[in-house]
């Protein structure tokens, strides 16, 4: 294969024709990705005409060309997270800084995690390839007189967690992030507004042990509690204390600034400090409004029910969650412990 050049294109969607892989990419040069998803980043840009005209499809082994001959940062940090827990926070943030890369659930990436891999369209080995060079296609600057990137995050689906050990392969020395909450609080906001995880059936055969039949016949609260409980338990099973930084709702927002910085070992610049702070002040998806804690308002909205289902299939593996923040403590690498700005 020859030469390629993708320089400002972007990889927005992996796709299947003919059974193979393909990739779309999208002219985006250097655009920061400000929304709070990934996807909607990409929503808003396609609302322009330029982009719905002028875009790229090519076969995988083109983007995996395009890594090998440019290669673009590792993540800095990679978030792992139980849903309705603050990481959309922690995101938004860290995207303050015109010197980082937020990628937030990329749906590119949960296509190779949930239906490339899984379907036998790639590998495990072809997988892992996709996945570094997917993050590196778009963490790298294409314009010199951008501001230089010096970090990149990648915040996974909620739901894939339990493919950490995978990620790890693509990236064995980025820090890992564990983002839990009191599971009575996180039923109560899938209550209101329920995921689309939290359907049955958008997951496959996400319940172990359990007939699709049977989980379209279990009622609502107990479907969505054991689905996730199943994350929560992924959470408890995947923790490796030496890169991961486990965190709780509860410790927000202040351990962003304290803990998750030091974690990813990236020194921010000064002017971008106060960016950061100031945004810890206010809401994570609607920046104009404050930021106000609301556990106990979300627990005086439980029923029965939920506090029911949530005690027989979650909590068990909440406990088991603080019960490893006891026993190791913060996670700590050889830089995590010098001074911020």
């Amino acid at each position: 294969m020859g030469a390629v050049n993708f320089s400002g294109w972007r990889p927005i969607r992996f796709y299947t024709h003919a059974g193979r892989v393909q990739v779309d990419w999208m002219r985006l040069g250097d655009e920061p990705l400000l929304a709070p998803f990934f996807q909607d980043s990409i929503q808003r840009q396609m609302r322009h005409p330029f982009h719905q005209a002028f875009r790229r499809q090519t076969p995988l082994e083109d983007l995996l060309a395009w890594h090998a001959q440019s290669p673009g940062l590792a993540p800095s940090l990679i978030t792992f997270h139980v849903s309705r827990c603050g990481s959309t926070l922690i995101t938004q943030t860290l995207a303050e800084s015109p010197h980082h890369l937020q990628l937030s659930e990329p749906a590119p990436v949960d296509y190779l995690l949930r239906v490339a891999l899984p379907q036998g369209l790639l590998d495990r080995a072809t997988t892992v390839q996709a996945l570094r060079a997917w993050n590196s296609a778009w963490a790298q600057r294409s314009d010199p007189a951008s501001p230089a990137l010096q970090s990149c995050s990648l915040k996974m689906d909620a739901w894939n967690t339990r493919h950490a050990a995978l990620v790890a392969e693509a990236w064995p020395n980025a820090p890992w992030l564990f983002l839990a909450r009191e599971p009575l609080s996180v039923m109560v906001s899938q209550m209101r507004e329920r995921g689309f995880f939290l359907v049955p059936g958008s997951l496959g055969d996400f319940l172990d042990g359990v007939a699709a039949e049977d989980q379209l016949r279990m009622p609502t609260e107990q479907y969505c509690a054991r689905v996730l409980g199943a994350i929560y338990a992924a959470m408890v099973r995947e923790f490796a204390p030496a890169r991961t930084l486990l965190l709780d709702h509860a410790d927000l927002p202040g351990a962003i600034i304290d803990q998750v910085l030091p974690h990813m070992r990236w020194h921010v610049p000064p002017q971008d400090h106060a960016r950061m702070r100031e945004r810890l002040t206010r809401h994570s998806k609607h920046p104009h409004q404050p930021y106000v804690p609301d556990t106990l308002p979300k627990h005086s909205m439980a029923s029965d029910l939920l506090h029911s289902v949530t005690a027989q299939w979650i909590t068990p593996h909440y406990q088991a969650l603080q019960d490893l923040r006891r026993a190791h403590g913060t996670a700590t690498s050889p830089q995590s412990e010098e001074a911020l700005p």
